[in-house]
């Protein structure tokens, strides 16, 4: 393989990890959103380690404690998303 077309492959996949990135973080301002959770400096970000990356940023203190409510009620309505402990 050329150097020319391993620099080609290697943007290729920083370009995919870039979208996945960016995909991600829509998707999560959407599922945000549908409970009334806004994070303003929520962003996708430049890829970490060849994958995407999302920038949570900061949230006041009455986000975090929504945030926090509305993840606890998931884990209690779906035992399948609770972490194995």
């Amino acid at each position: 393989m050329t150097t020319t077309s391993k620099r080609a492959e290697r943007t290729a996949r920083e370009l995919d990890a870039l979208r996945a990135g960016d995909v991600a973080a829509a998707g999560l301002r959407e599922a945000l959103a549908r409970v009334g959770i806004v994070i303003p400096s929520l962003a996708a970000d430049l890829p970490v380690n060849g994958n995407g990356f999302v920038r949570l940023g900061g949230c006041n203190a009455g986000t975090a404690v929504r945030l926090a409510e509305v993840l606890t009620a998931a884990a209690d309505a779906l035992p399948e998303l609770r972490a194995k402990q």
